[in-house]
């Protein structure tokens, strides 16, 4: 009897498994869907420029934060479950800096007519110009061939592939992007951020739902500040962020920049939330892992972690794309031959770096290059306050 009730318990929670999959598919489909349409009618109506303007801003601004760390559920783990488990104020913080970031980057930007990253770097930088384009640009390529590395293990440990298959699928698909400069960044981030959104949503939403229960675990939390916390990741999340923010500031409004930095912002932090939070319920069950959100859509299933899988590659996609944007825009390259050899350049340059192994770089990469962030924000912000 009792394995009876039992085997109609199990049957009944597939079931819900299943409608939740579908409904969240149908859901993917229909934020697409609601984007591409919102946007073409606010292209058509008079002041619709402003939103899709406003939003393509957001799109490539979150695409770029949303990289292998964060996605992967790892940097979050880091920087917030680690320090508390029952207290999120820093990750309000967190969301008004990335906000804040965002706003005054691009503002630094119009006040100075700069139409890239490098020209900002020139201005801001003074005589250290020299040195801080070089460290910026270092930092750009490392991440660049970092997240193809990060490609190839994903598909190593999903698929059981070569990790020089999703290396070069990856580098092939920046290599495509990159030929067709800003636009097809834009274009990429308009598709994908929806989905990697989407899918977030999704796998954190039936994990608290479904999964919820006291929050209680073996380990303890490392003590850290919460405003620590915040404070370094956005500053280690947003080095490079004016890589896409200056290019796409130049030919917009003010009150775009604002909005854009607002909406950024609130879809950060409520993500960054809703992660902590999910993360906070499987606490000893991902402690230890790497990608605690691939992890944790392995628990609901097979079909769930290759969906995550391909949210994961998503956000490969589209830090790799900006991180390699990045280096290209110093060169100010307009033909598109001249686009495509040095796109070319540099995803098969940066190829044989990414062979080096995902967690070997990132130990010794991002903790080289992660507190030189704090002086990047620090410069912003002087700059900033200075001129107002």
């Amino acid at each position: 009897m009792l394995s009876q009730i039992i085997q109609l318990v199990n049957g009944f929670f597939e079931k819900i498994s299943v409608i939740c999959l579908i409904l969240s598919e149908y859901t993917i489909y229909c934020i697409i869907a609601f984007t591409q349409v919102t946007m073409h009618l606010c292209a058509k109506q008079t002041g619709g420029v402003f939103m899709k303007k406003t939003l393509s801003i957001a799109f490539v601004y979150i695409g770029l934060v949303i990289g292998a760390g964060f996605a992967s559920g790892r940097e979050i783990f880091e920087y917030f479950n680690l320090a508390s488990r029952t207290d999120f104020t820093g990750i309000i913080f967190a969301s008004l800096g990335f906000a804040a970031i965002a706003y005054i980057t691009m503002s630094l930007a119009k006040r100075y007519s700069a139409a890239t990253f490098d020209g900002l770097l020139t201005r801001l930088s003074g005589k250290l110009a020299r040195p801080v384009k070089i460290f910026m640009h270092t930092f750009m390529f490392c991440g660049f061939f970092i997240m193809l590395s990060a490609s190839g293990v994903l598909f190593k440990s999903t698929a059981g592939l070569s990790p020089r298959f999703g290396i070069f699928l990856l580098a092939a698909l920046c290599f495509a992007v990159f030929v067709f400069d800003l636009k097809g960044i834009v274009a990429v981030n308009t598709i994908l951020v929806p989905l990697m959104i989407a899918g977030m949503l999704y796998l954190c939403i039936t994990s608290i739902l479904f999964d919820a229960k006291p929050v209680s675990s073996l380990y303890n939390s490392v003590r850290r500040n919460f405003l620590v916390s915040a404070v370094c990741y956005v500053s280690y999340n947003t080095i490079t962020a004016g890589a896409v923010l200056v290019p796409l500031a130049a030919s917009s409004q003010r009150r775009e920049l604002i909005h854009a930095s607002a909406i950024a912002g609130a879809v950060l932090g409520g993500l960054i939330f809703l992660v902590w939070t999910a993360l906070n319920i499987y606490y000893d069950a991902i402690f230890s892992s790497e990608m605690p959100l691939l992890s944790l859509a392995a628990v609901h299933g097979e079909l769930s972690r290759w969906v995550y899988t391909a949210v994961l590659f998503m956000a490969l996609c589209t830090t790799a794309i900006s991180q390699g944007f990045g280096i290209l825009s110093k060169f100010h390259l307009e033909k598109t031959a001249d686009r495509a050899l040095a796109a070319a350049i540099l995803c098969l340059g940066a190829s044989p770096f990414a062979g080096f192994g995902f967690s070997d770089l990132v130990s010794q990469l991002y903790s080289a290059f992660g507190f030189a962030g704090l002086g990047w924000t620090a410069i912003l912000i002087y700059k900033y306050i200075k001129r107002k």
